[in-house]
């Protein structure tokens, strides 16, 4: 019957409904624009690099680390406005500092900063979506609403460890947040004893955290605290 009928479509849109929604992803934090289309591929284990000479080289080191890359596979297309590969969407390129545009197609993700941090946030984002087992169409711009975003360690009692640090700049660069501010009250050449140069052990490992800080395109602040 007639009924019969609309019920089966009505159902089938519900069940198409509920897959194109369980693969997409949450991505934190939230885009400013994104549309989801439908499925693009289904989850890779395989990429070619377009434009690895000359896009952020985090950017590049992060995709390498995360995903397989060779020469066979989904293509990624990655640059920073300004760069030929990416001149086809220069106009869709947010203009705003630390922006991106993003795109995933079938057989294609195009990933276009507006600077090197924005190039380095656009991956981040692909690897929330690449995390599906079918990775959806979409079209992402974003870019930060607040210029200064991050954390700072302050407090009196047991300073953070070195592992804690470091994991909070990949947290940090996972969430886009850039900044970092280094001033626990319990280390003496922060507070009391700032004006004494660090000794050469302690001098090193804050070297490898202002390091571990950039490639995750967070700015690593060291404050000085006049107290006795």
């Amino acid at each position: 019957s007639i009924m019969r009928i609309l019920y089966s479509l009505f159902f089938l849109l519900i069940l198409q409904s509920f897959h194109l929604k369980a693969q997409q992803v949450t991505i934190s934090p939230i885009p400013q624009s994104i549309t989801w289309g439908t499925k693009a591929f289904d989850k890779s284990t395989g990429y070619i690099l377009n434009g690895e000479a000359t896009a952020d080289k985090d950017a590049i080191a992060l995709i390498k680390a995360k995903l397989n890359t060779g020469t066979s596979g989904v293509e990624i297309v990655i640059g920073e406005k300004g760069d030929s590969n990416v001149e086809s969407v220069a106009t869709e390129i947010p203009t705003a500092s630390e922006g991106y545009y993003l795109k995933v197609e079938p057989g294609k993700v195009t990933i276009a900063g507006t600077d090197s941090v924005g190039t380095y946030y656009g991956v981040q984002t692909y690897l929330q979506i690449a995390s599906a087992s079918e990775v959806m169409s979409v079209t992402i711009k974003d870019y930060p609403n607040v210029i200064e975003r991050g954390l700072v360690e302050g407090f009196y009692g047991n300073p953070f460890s070195q592992s804690d640090r470091i994991r909070q700049f990949e947290f940090y660069g996972k969430n886009k947040m850039n900044v970092y501010i280094y001033s626990p009250k319990d280390d003496p050449y922060h507070n009391s004893q700032w004006s004494v140069l660090y000794p050469t052990a302690q001098a090193l490992k804050m070297a490898e955290l202002v390091q571990k800080a950039h490639e995750n395109k967070v700015k690593f602040i060291w404050a000085i605290h006049l107290g006795g």
